[in-house]
């Protein structure tokens, strides 16, 4: 550490070296931010996720079946395809109502757009994921 400066466990900080750097990161992405919050997508699915809101037992029975979704995404232990297809059962029946229609609709629209936000990024600078292009 330089001279008399305090250790900090702030990644960011590296003595000191790219303080500047961090300052100009962060207030581009607060400009960042407040674009994606202008978007359509986004505001879309703020909308959707208030409606969904209002009707606290819907909107539990939609975060299970994203739980088990995620779970079974993640999970070595499980029979994929009876699961995949009792999910798929699932979510067709979900979807019958238009405000889980709607909300689902607007999350993967928003999804889409954080997606191709770190696509760019990782694309612009030059970080190499490996196994993308196997």
């Amino acid at each position: 550490m330089e001279g008399d400066q305090a250790q900090t466990d702030d990644y960011s900080y590296y003595h000191g070296s790219i303080g500047e750097y961090m300052n100009q990161i962060c207030e581009k992405t607060a400009d960042l931010i407040v674009a994606i919050r202008q978007s359509d997508e986004y505001k879309r699915y703020q909308e959707a996720r208030q409606k969904l809101h209002e009707d606290p037992d819907l909107e539990r029975s939609v975060h299970e079946f994203r739980k088990r979704n995620y779970q079974i995404q993640n999970s070595g232990n499980v029979d994929l395809f009876n699961e995949v297809d009792h999910l798929d059962w699932e979510n067709s029946q979900m979807i019958k109502n238009p405000v889980v229609e709607e909300y689902m609709a607007a999350e993967i629209a928003y999804c889409r757009v954080v997606q191709e936000i770190n696509w760019r990024l990782i694309e612009g600078m030059d970080f190499e994921v490996g196994f993308v292009n196997e």
